[in-house]
């Protein structure tokens, strides 16, 4: 498993550390494409903002939190 981000929350909700790591870069031979067939470039992508970024990441912890829990019930509390 690799790690490209790592944050850390308190609980409060703010993001108290952040470290990225670079990914390593795609197949060298063709442009990479997405999963509908354009090409994967910077007009494609927008660069979010590292606050942006860790309420995205910390919204889907909390959401997969609170599914684990009403899948687990009351054992896992």
């Amino acid at each position: 498993m690799v790690v490209y981000s790592f944050y850390i929350f308190d609980r409060h909700a703010e993001c108290i550390y952040k470290k990225k790591w670079p990914s390593r870069p795609t197949s060298t031979g063709s442009r990479s494409q997405q999963a509908n067939g354009l090409p994967d470039g910077p007009s494609q992508q927008k660069a979010l903002s590292a606050e942006d970024d860790a309420k995205l990441v910390f919204g889907t912890i909390f959401s997969l939190r609170n599914m684990v829990r009403k899948l687990g019930g009351e054992d896992d509390r």
